[in-house]
């Protein structure tokens, strides 16, 4: 599995070793690019100031000789002073054979490296040369010994390094720990937002986990409406079975019985595409909504009154149907059922017993138009939106869950339709006005 913390510490790990690796190689190979100009330019010097001491005659090797406290380098820097093709002196430690080829004078002063030597010969009058030569062995002797004086103070500090840096890491990865252990602490329940100290680089995360979260409590919210609203819709239909079921085992009139049995089964298949409608309902996708589906909405307001009548009848009701022949709307026939059979089963409980329910549908302005009249004082902007909130009701002495309005309106919102209602005046009753989109 792949872990931040461990490639931090290998990433920053690398870093520091590989970049100690490479101060380490350029500072020996500067060094020791610096010091080799500076002991060539000195190798030069030293062999001019020594070929001006040297007249016809040879120098007193006692004197140049060096003391045993003295002869700690002197393997590395020899000179040798050549005549005629002889080895006149020669420092202690030095060749017995020319450092360089001694050639013709006019040739002037040569430096070369050869044999792990720097080597510098100088060519003076009579035949006569002097040489002076420094190992390169010393050299790079006294180069390490300076890079590791300059970088032994890099190198002890690289364990104190290292543990700074997985200090660093393990403390900046705490935010990280804190929200895996915040989430991992929640209960099914706790879906409230997480919040903690804002931090830059979890701030994508955290946003992502609310939004997550917010998306499973609207999920759970709208499951819960669905079988809220559900348990009304086959509570109504319920209802209705139960009043067409009492009607047949009430009449005696062969005929009557059929007609009403006939109901009955047409209220069954209702039920059984209602149902389906809320399962349908429950995955509504506004940007998909209406895609194509279309029906006609008198036709679906004949069957919502036929459905209703029962109801009507037992409260000495009457229910009529003013409209043209068809007029066509931009939804499923199920979903605009649910929306006039809903105002319809207000209309009927909510009016007093013997009132005139009335349902007109047509057009204006480019759209369908539903109106359910009642006998009651109809709804104000306020109550409106009262009841339209899930489980609110007018009455409380009136069977119901409170849901119809609820369903209305979110249906509406979801095609594009709209609701208000008309308070009761002295020319016309009080209604429910629904305005739907052509189809």
């Amino acid at each position: 599995m792949f872990s931040i913390r461990r490639f931090l510490m290998t990433a920053l790990v690398s870093v520091i070793l590989g970049g100690g690796v490479l101060l380490g190689w350029g500072t020996y190979h500067t060094l020791y690019h610096e010091l080799d100009e500076q002991y060539d330019a000195e190798l030069v010097q030293s062999t001019r100031l020594l070929a001006s001491f040297w007249d016809d005659d040879a120098p007193d090797p006692r004197v140049a000789r060096l003391e045993p406290s003295e002869q700690r380098y002197q393997r590395y820097f020899v000179y040798q002073l050549w005549r005629d093709g002889e080895l006149v002196m020669g420092s202690d430690g030095a060749p017995r054979e020319p450092l360089l080829p001694l050639a013709d004078p006019e040739l002037g002063g040569r430096y070369r490296e050869v044999g792990g030597w720097h080597a510098y010969a100088l060519p003076l009058s009579g035949r006569r040369w002097v040489v002076v030569a420094e190992s390169d062995r010393a050299r790079r002797s006294l180069v390490t010994n300076t890079a590791v004086t300059v970088l032994a103070p890099y190198v002890l500090s690289v364990p104190v390094i290292l543990m700074l840096v997985w200090l660093a890491v393990r403390w900046g990865l705490r935010p990280l720990t804190r929200l895996a252990r915040s989430v991992a602490a929640r209960d099914a329940n706790n879906l409230t937002p997480l919040r903690h100290r804002p931090v830059r680089e979890l701030a994508p995360l955290t946003e992502a986990i609310n939004t997550l979260l917010a998306r499973l409590v609207g999920t759970l919210e709208r499951e819960k409406r669905f079988t809220a609203d559900a348990a009304h819709e086959l509570r109504t239909l319920l209802m209705a079975l139960r009043l067409h079921a009492d009607n047949a085992a009430q009449l005696d009139d062969p005929q009557e019985v059929a007609a009403s049995l006939s109901q009955l089964t047409r209220a069954v298949d209702r039920a059984g595409r209602t149902v389906e409608q809320l399962m349908q309902l429950s995955r509504l996708d506004p940007q998909r909504a209406a895609a194509g589906d279309r029906c006609d909405l008198v036709a679906v307001a004949r069957d919502c009154i036929t459905l209703i009548a029962p109801l009507a009848e037992q409260r000495r009701q009457t229910v009529a149907l003013e409209a043209p022949p068809h007029v066509w709307v931009a939804m499923p026939a199920e979903v605009a059922d649910m929306l006039i059979r809903n105002l319809l089963d207000n209309a009927c409980r909510y009016s007093p017993e013997g009132a005139a329910v009335g349902v007109r549908v047509g057009e204006a302005e480019g759209q369908a138009r539903v109106e359910v009249s009642d006998g009651g004082p109809g709804l104000t902007a306020e109550q409106q939106r009262r009841f339209t909130g899930r489980f609110s009701r007018g009455r409380q002495d009136v069977p119901g869950a409170g849901l119809g309005l609820s369903i209305v309106d979110r249906i509406l919102s979801i095609y594009g339709g709209a609701l208000r209602f008309r308070l009761r005046d002295e020319d016309r009753p009080a209604a429910a006005v629904m305005t739907l989109p052509r189809g």
